[in-house]
């Protein structure tokens, strides 16, 4: 039997080897708004962590009830991880029976539920990608792809391969090692020394994009930045390269065409780079494939995955290893220096084994291509509010750019508290809607618009994306009316 788990252990099986939004005191919310609740109270010791003043009771499908009995849509899918809907039976019914047999086992003993996620997540990746290393979050899949891709140089004699690429306002996790991937100013003025000094490039945008150049050549231009990068940072000192399937930051949402990571590809092969595609958003049917580089006809060296995995019913995540990466791992003495106490959680396997099968049996990746089209008909009355400025996205996800004024091209003040806000209208008409990393908390040298996300869960019906778009209309008004009078 092939090997599909990225890990020293098994060998009897496989012998082949909240965070929550702070809120300005400058902007204080309407009386008849969910505010934030105080630090005091049952959340005094919640260091850091100060939610909204509604406390939830239960979810199901694609509803949040709160303990006075209102009813919300999450509209943001928790945000973009609960894609199989909340509550579902078949879910509860896998965990307990997983909790039957033995809740948690070390790493170091062979694990059913472990040997078949792996081994179910090969299945339904890249022909390449034939190995799995299990942890439990986004962050830590993305440290781990890091840590694989220099020990993978290490191993194949690039000794000297060790800096990573990535996009400015990028985001790829809040350890040391991924915070130092983002480029955000904001993160090196409070943890340099001790963040990597990786290298940024700027990202695929077509707020530049000549007029009459066609998306694919401009996209093959747009990736050269790679090659630019490379050449005045030694690409002998690169180790990997790593980016979203889409836009990031101000560009959060923006898809662009095959012809852009086609030739992200043939750089990174040129020069010995590993292609790292952080799929923690995109993954397990959201763009209506199971993994968005599908759309792309473009296979990663690495490919790590979270949210989606498990629905968000427990901490689970993966990194998908490619054979050539594999390989310098399968030989005589060579293992993976990487580890940890929760890697391959029978509970989380069990959970993660669960939302494959719900996601296969309800045909979920299929219906997210079929739905798709339903939430974009309603892009044209998104853009008459005079603060949307843009619209886009692909299957069930989509990103809205609010700014102040569309005319001026104008961004809001952080002062203003104007994605706090418009959160609290969004709540008051029965939506949970998540902004980004970015916005007006950003300095006003990297910030365009005001990103918020639509990702609901993918069981969502034609009538409830409906209820939520004249819901999130409702709000925008509201919200417009409160900011510009």
């Amino acid at each position: 039997m092939r090997r599909h788990d990225f890990t020293p252990c098994d060998r009897t099986l496989f012998p082949e080897g909240d965070r929550m939004l702070s809120h300005s005191p400058a902007s204080p919310l309407d009386h008849d708004l969910p505010g934030m609740l105080a630090p005091e109270g049952a959340w005094r010791h919640c260091f850091s962590h100060h939610p909204f003043d509604v406390e939830l009771a239960y979810a199901e499908r694609v509803y949040l009830y709160d303990t006075e009995g209102k009813r919300y849509i999450d509209a943001s899918g928790g945000p973009m991880s609960v894609n199989i809907g909340h509550g579902d039976p078949r879910m509860k019914a896998a965990l307990s029976e997983q909790f039957d047999r033995y809740a948690y086992v070390h790493p170091t003993f062979a694990n059913r539920r472990r040997a078949e996620l792996c081994e179910a997540l090969a299945a339904i990746a890249s022909p390449s990608l034939n190995a799995v290393y299990l942890c439990s979050g986004g962050s830590e899949a993305v440290d781990s792809a890091l840590k694989l891709a220099r020990q993978y140089h290490v191993l194949t004699g690039a000794t000297g391969k060790y800096k990573v690429v990535s996009y400015f306002e990028s985001y790829h996790g809040m350890t040391l090692a991924t915070m130092s991937l983002a480029g955000n100013p904001g993160y090196r003025k409070t943890f340099d020394p001790v963040m990597s000094p990786w290298l940024h490039m700027a990202q695929y945008s077509e707020v530049h994009m000549p007029p009459g150049m066609g998306r694919d050549a401009w996209g093959v231009q747009c990736a050269q930045e790679l090659e630019r990068v490379l050449y005045f940072n030694n690409p002998d000192t690169v180790a990997a390269f790593i980016a979203t399937p889409h836009g990031v930051g101000a560009d959060y949402g923006l898809v662009p065409p095959a012809s852009y990571w086609r030739e992200i590809r043939r750089i990174c092969d040129e020069h010995n780079v590993l292609l790292i595609a952080d799929e923690v958003v995109t993954g397990f049917g959201r763009t209506g494939r199971w993994f968005a580089m599908e759309h792309f006809d473009v296979e990663p060296d690495l490919m790590t995955l979270a949210k989606g995995i498990s629905g968000s019913n427990l901490p689970l995540a993966a990194v998908l290893v490619s054979d050539k990466v594999n390989e310098p791992f399968r030989k005589d003495g060579a293992y993976f220096l990487h580890g940890f106490t929760y890697q391959g959680h029978p509970m989380a396997c069990a959970a993660g084994l669960a939302t494959l099968q719900i996601l296969k049996e309800d045909k979920l990746v299929e219906q997210t291509t079929a739905m798709s089209p339903h939430l974009f008909e309603h892009t044209k009355r998104l853009k008459e509010h005079p603060t949307v400025a843009d619209v886009r996205g692909w299957g069930l996800f989509m990103a809205i750019e609010l700014v102040e004024s569309k005319e001026r091209r104008e961004y809001f003040d952080a002062d203003k508290g104007a994605e706090r806000l418009f959160q609290a209208y969004a709540l008051k008409n029965g939506l949970a809607i998540y902004g980004t990393l970015y916005g007006p908390r950003r300095s006003a040298a990297l910030r365009r618009g005001l990103p918020i996300m639509i990702s609901p869960p993918l069981c969502i019906q034609p009538d409830e994306i409906d209820d939520m778009m004249d819901r999130l209309d409702t709000s925008l008004s509201e919200w417009e009316q409160r900011l510009l009078g």
